[in-house]
């Protein structure tokens, strides 16, 4: 497909989503060779505007020169279709990466540290550890056949060889306790509750799942694009225990729930956690958590559960839905939106664990002090919008890195100095703005500013 056939599709699939609606519209691709960043809005809307729903699937292939794609629709049905890796001819929305190696923080290329005593050693699996993970793997089973009146449905075991294998490919040995489970299950096909409600893959999806995109797991979604997600990596909970990075190339997924939650083993832990520790990530948190010490620790809690009558069985399922301590956990969310027209102070008093939140978005129609986050002393990233005046003070939000602005006046004389804010977007601003204090200081990481 040439550019011209790909400015026709565009404003076709931008007319079947504007639909009846009278209005022009915009449709703004960023291709940087393995996928799309876009948005889209229409002329009297708000950007992004997700009532509108355009497909863009299927249009860009490997072999299209990376830049913008742009397509304006104008009210009358005729187009105007722009390509260029140039921004200054496009929108402000534009963004071309010139710097392929360029990372905001908390985002690593691959090539990370590797952790000690994680090389493939090609030996084979612990055997004190092998006889402990198969005593608890066979309790289950005896406990689950009492249960269900069968055998659990569990794959083969991989032999020693296989294991070897696949560690050979992705470059790194497996926790021996993980090894130990393949051993003796070579995938829980049947999702039995073995993990409680999560299950371990096969090796050949284990190795997939490690080359994905990028070497290694992403908390959240991976794209090959250094500005697919542009603001502060959130902490985990608990502190202290996973490193607080998008992608790590030491997480390596073995299984997950099927629907959109997956587990990997942690190599590379922070100065709290164990290597070998198991966490969570997907679409139920914008951060990962953690479920266990470690791959045994997570059938351990599984059996506790068990002995205890803590499950539940479904007529027709295969699974048993084991309430494991870890299971319960309570997804603790870092963000915190204030509603439309609430007080702000008011609002950040309520929150249910200020001490969590990281991230706090707000629309105000009055004047605002950004001294009314001080009480959330964990804060990463705030946005403002609809503001009349902000003064954005942060002198007691140590751990700000991100704040967004969208007021008719603002003075950042309040940022010089701050030790830790890196990203800076300013928007409908009435007046010009002096940017002599930004960066605020010359040794944080980050971007420029964004107006």
């Amino acid at each position: 497909m040439d550019l011209g056939e790909i400015g026709r599709t565009l404003a076709e699939r931008l007319r079947d989503a504007v639909g009846d609606r009278q209005s022009g519209a915009v449709l703004q691709m960023t291709w940087h060779g393995r996928g799309t960043r876009g948005a889209h809005w229409l002329d009297e809307e708000p950007p992004d505007d997700p009532y509108l729903d355009v497909n863009t699937y299927e249009v860009f292939s490997a072999d299209l020169p990376h830049g913008v794609y742009e397509t304006r629709l104008r009210r009358d049905g005729s187009y105007r279709f722009s390509f260029s890796p140039d921004v200054d001819l496009l929108t402000e929305r534009a963004r071309f990466v010139f710097d392929p190696d360029f990372r905001y923080p908390g985002h690593p290329l691959p090539g990370m540290p590797r952790p000690a005593g994680i090389e493939p050693a090609g030996t084979p699996t612990d055997p004190a550890v092998l006889r402990e993970v198969g005593a608890l793997v066979e309790e289950f089973a005896e406990r689950y056949t009492a249960i269900m009146g069968h055998a659990p449905d569990w794959a083969p075991g991989a032999g020693e060889e296989e294991i070897a294998a696949a560690e050979a490919q992705i470059g790194i040995r497996l926790p021996e306790d993980l090894r130990a489970l393949f051993r003796l299950i070579g995938r829980d096909s049947g999702e039995t509750g073995l993990l409680s409600y999560y299950s371990h893959e096969s090796l050949e999806r284990l190795i997939e799942e490690y080359y994905y995109d990028l070497p290694g797991s992403c908390a959240g979604v991976s794209y090959d694009s250094p500005l697919e997600d542009t603001g502060p990596v959130f902490a985990a909970d608990p502190p202290g225990r996973l490193k607080r990075v998008f992608r790590n190339d030491w997480w390596v997924t073995f299984g997950g729930n099927h629907g959109g939650e997956y587990l990997a083993v942690d190599l590379d832990p922070d100065v709290e956690g164990w290597s070998g520790q198991v966490l969570a990530y997907g679409d139920f948190s914008e951060t990962p958590r953690l479920v266990g010490a470690s791959v045994t620790e997570m059938i351990e809690e599984v059996l506790k559960a068990l002995r205890a009558g803590r499950f539940t069985r479904h007529e027709g399922d295969p699974r048993i839905e084991v309430h494991a301590s870890f299971a319960g956990l309570p997804v603790r969310d870092p963000l915190e939106l204030i509603r439309d027209g609430a007080d702000p102070v008011e609002a950040i008093a309520s929150a249910e664990h200020p001490e969590l939140v990281q991230a706090c978005y707000l629309r105000h129609d009055g004047d605002l002090d950004l001294t009314v986050f001080e009480p959330l002393r964990s804060l990463r990233d705030i946005g403002v919008r609809g503001a009349k005046t902000v003064t954005p003070t942060a002198t007691n939000l140590p751990l700000l890195e991100s704040l967004t602005i969208a007021a008719e006046r603002t003075n950042l004389d309040a940022l010089a100095g701050h030790p830790t804010l890196w990203d800076l977007t300013l928007r409908d601003l009435a007046h010009p703005v002096d940017l002599s204090p930004w960066p605020p200081s010359r040794t944080s990481p980050g971007s420029p500013s964004t107006a």
